[in-house]
Parts: C-alpha cells; sequence; structure tokens
C-alpha cells in the first residue's frame, strides 16, 4: 500500500487569509502581542505551535505557558467560527479536494493521511466548515510537533498504525508552500505542489492547480518523485536592518551595487568562506536564500581573488526571487555555523 498526505491550508481548504488573520488578532487580543513578523518563511519552524513559541521569545522573552497556549488556541477557533458566520465564502474547499479524499479511501492501493502545520482544533474546523469529511483519515498536528517534518513523521506513523501495514511502499505529500516542498526533501519522500507554480524554482517536479480531475491525480501520485531541493538556490549575507528597509521598498541593494556594480552572492559551499572573510564576529545578520531564476537582473559567474566562482547580481535585487531568510550570526567565538537550511541545499 502507498500513502499520500494532505497539508490543510491552500491544499484542501482555500483558509489561509483567513488564518492568518484571525491568528494574528488571537495574539493581539488575548495577549497585547501587536506587529508580528507575518512572512513565515522567516520563522525557524513554520507551524502554529512553532511560530507562537518564537514570537512569545520574541515579544516577551520568554516560552508561552501550557494555560496560555489554551487561551490561544480557544481564541483562535472563536475567531475562525466568528468569521464563518459572517462569510461562508471565506472557508471554501479547494476545488476538487472532498471528491479526491472520498475516492482515495475507497482506493485499496492508496492510504490517505492529514498532517497541518496548524493546530488540531483550527484544522478540524476549518476541514469542516469546507464541508471535507476526514472522518476515519489518521491526522498529525501542531499539537504534535514543532517541525512540519516531525509532523508528517507522526502523520506516517498514525497512518502505519491505521492501515496496519509496517511501511508503505511510497509515501507523497501533497502541500503548498516552500516550507512543505523543504518537508519533503528533508524527509526523501516524494512531493506534489498545488496552487503556486513557484514551487517548481525550489524543487517541486510536479504543480497542479487543484483536484478537479481524480483519474489525472491518480497518476500525478504514481509519477510523483522526491523534491530536488532548491538546484537555482544562490545566498547572500546581510544586516537584518538593511532586509527589512528592503521589503518596504519592494527592492533589495547592497552596499556593494553602488561601489563595485553588482551584489556579491555564494553558492551554498562558498557561504561558510565569505562569512569568516568579510563578516567575522558580526551579529544581527540574516541570510538571503535566492531562486536565480526569479532574479530579475543579469548573473554572472566570476572569478574572485581565491580562485574560484561567485555568482554576482548585477542589479537590484527584486524581493519575490528571495524565498527564504535565516539568522546568521557568529557565535561566541567569532565564527560561523551552517545553519540546517543550507545543509538541506543540494550542492
Amino acid at each position: 500500500m502507498q500513502l499520500v498526505i494532505f497539508d490543510v491550508d491552500s491544499t484542501l481548504t482555500n483558509t489561509y487569509k483567513i488564518d492568518e488573520n484571525c491568528f494574528v488578532r488571537a495574539l493581539a487580543l488575548e495577549f497585547g502581542i501587536f506587529g508580528i513578523n507575518t512572512n513565515w518563511t522567516e520563522y525557524r519552524y513554520t507551524t502554529d505551535s512553532g511560530i507562537t513559541q518564537q514570537i512569545f521569545q520574541e515579544k516577551l522573552e520568554r516560552l508561552p505557558l501550557s494555560e496560555e497556549l489554551v487561551r490561544l488556541k480557544a481564541r483562535f477557533v472563536s475567531l475562525l467560527q466568528e468569521a464563518f458566520i459572517n462569510n461562508q465564502d471565506l472557508f471554501n474547499e479547494i476545488p476538487g479536494a472532498a471528491n479526491i479524499l472520498a475516492s482515495l479511501q475507497l482506493n485499496p492501493d492508496w492510504g490517505v493521511a492529514i498532517a497541518t502545520g496548524g493546530w488540531r482544533e483550527s484544522a478540524k474546523l476549518k476541514l469542516q466548515k469546507a464541508n471535507l469529511e476526514i472522518e476515519g483519515i489518521p491526522l498529525a498536528s501542531a499539537n504534535d510537533a514543532l517541525s512540519r517534518e516531525d509532523i508528517i513523521k507522526t502523520a506516517i506513523i498514525k497512518a502505519e498504525k491505521f492501515y496496519q501495514v509496517e511501511k508503505f511502499q511510497k509515501v507523497v505529500f501533497v502541500g503548498d508552500g516552500v516550507w512543505d516542498v523543504k518537508a519533503a526533501y528533508g524527509l526523501s519522500i516524494a512531493f506534489i505542489g498545488i496552487g503556486d507554480k513557484k514551487l517548481t524554482s525550489v524543487g517541486a517536479t510536479r504543480v497542479i492547480k487543484d483536484f478537479t480531475n481524480f483519474e489525472d491525480f491518480l497518476k500525478i501520485l504514481q509519477d510523483a518523485a522526491i523534491p530536488r531541493l532548491s538546484m537555482n538556490t544562490i545566498l547572500h549575507i546581510t544586516k537584518r536592518q538593511q532586509w527589512e528597509q528592503a521589503k518596504n521598498l519592494g527592492t533589495y541593494r547592497a552596499d556593494s551595487l553602488e561601489s563595485e556594480g553588482f551584489i556579491h552572492c555564494s553558492k551554498s559551499t562558498q557561504i561558510l568562506k565569505v562569512a569568516k572573510r568579510f563578516f567575522n564576529s558580526q551579529k544581527d545578520l540574516v541570510l538571503l536564500f535566492i531562486d536565480s531564476e526569479k532574479a530579475e537582473a543579469e548573473i554572472r559567474y566570476e572569478e574572485a581573488e581565491i580562485g574560484e566562482l561567485f555568482p554576482h547580481i548585477y542589479g537590484e535585487l527584486n524581493i519575490d526571487a528571495v524565498y527564504q531568510v535565516v539568522d546568521f550570526e557568529a557565535a561566541e567565538d567569532g565564527l560561523f555555523e551552517l545553519p540546517q537550511e543550507v545543509i538541506d541545499l543540494e550542492e
């Protein structure tokens, strides 16, 4: 037997925007936390539990208490229910999702599971309001783990028990975000993207619009492959403040663009050398993950003093070419360690 695992927001339900809106409001109403960063790719864990933990650490300098998480979830679900009453169209299924779930449950070759970065309580509510029947489908959520990888692992374990199989012949994860591609790559499982074609630029081998054709989807499931994560990724180190300014302007300009005519970038195998030479002991740095195929300015690979070819961007960098941003600071000894996100890149 094979297993297909579905994400929820923007994969099975068209609830991404209302989910984000209610999540932000819940934090403000319950804890007076405002002005949070809603670029979820910049969080270490793009899950409700992981994002909440990081926000508490940044805003309140502590982890949330168990009773505070209970309050936050309750407020979040209450706001979602209120939003549904006001506008039911905010909770539609992705076209064909209900039929796909029902049809797959009748297919002896495939097991079905759900792995969502949202909390179980809110995920179940959104699925219910979108009229998606999930009775008898194993579900893992942010209640089970902080990272998407661990949530997917939990979904697989639950599915193995539910379907009474020792190991699935193949596992396919269906999701809509860059973080979903990363999770599938990290777990070495097949992936199908839904909705956003940009997922192909970060490694997804197949992206579909929706689930309207069941027979086509079955064929895509059979052919689904492990992502080739970020084959076109180049990296750039900058100050967090400069990046924040760039997000407001819509384009990023490094100091070197004025002085040398280009923005210095590196491949994953070069980034530690660059950090050691030019950013030793510096703090408050971030590492930009740039999809070179989406960069509008010309990129040239040119030889540097050490004899290696480095990618140089000859012009301003359009913000939408940056698909991920991670903290990148020197340790107490002044040296840098390679972030896991860079280790995960194909070299």
